[in-house]
């Protein structure tokens, strides 16, 4: 599909069942997203809910919280992220023209092994929105503490158009 021609991108997200909320309230030291000519660079963020905005999901997953509901983490981290996204370019996903990078990060044990399979849930979202041929490259990292006890954080690189 040529640039010029993208799907209306906040049209799919609609269509799909997939409600992306205001942006998260500005932080200090810590914008959800920074624009830098044709990229965007997403900041980690967490499965909230709101407002009154409110972390959900929370906990060790595979020992307080299950692989499906951090899958569903993983999911609402992404459309939080596509929240901030859309806020930083001024209310529309219209410029984005693809997710080139996608970090998950997934509070478990050392030997939990499915954190590609917690991470499939924001994969999905994007999947969902901007289909298959725009699906970015991705990890999923097991780490030990995520802010606040969060059980997924996800982070993105995103390719803009002019």
């Amino acid at each position: 599909m040529a640039e010029d021609s993208l799907p209306d991108w906040d049209e799919r997200a609609a269509a799909a069942g997939i409600v992306i909320p205001e942006p998260l309230p500005a932080q200090p030291l810590f914008p959800g997203a920074v624009i830098d000519g044709s990229t965007a660079y997403t900041s980690g963020i967490v499965a909230v809910e709101g407002p009154p905005w409110k972390m959900v999901y929370a906990g060790s997953v595979g020992d307080e919280i299950s692989v499906e509901d951090a899958q569903k983490s993983a999911a609402l981290a992404m459309v939080c992220t596509l929240a901030n996204l859309k806020g930083a370019l001024g209310g529309s996903l219209g410029r984005v023209e693809r997710f080139v990078k996608l970090m998950g990060f997934v509070r478990c044990r050392p030997d939990f092994m499915q954190a590609p399979t917690v991470i499939n849930g924001a994969s999905e979202v994007l999947l969902n929105i901007f289909g298959q041929d725009r699906l970015p490259a991705r990890s999923a990292i097991g780490v030990a503490a995520l802010p606040g006890g969060a059980s997924v954080e996800i982070d993105a690189v995103v390719r803009l158009r002019d």
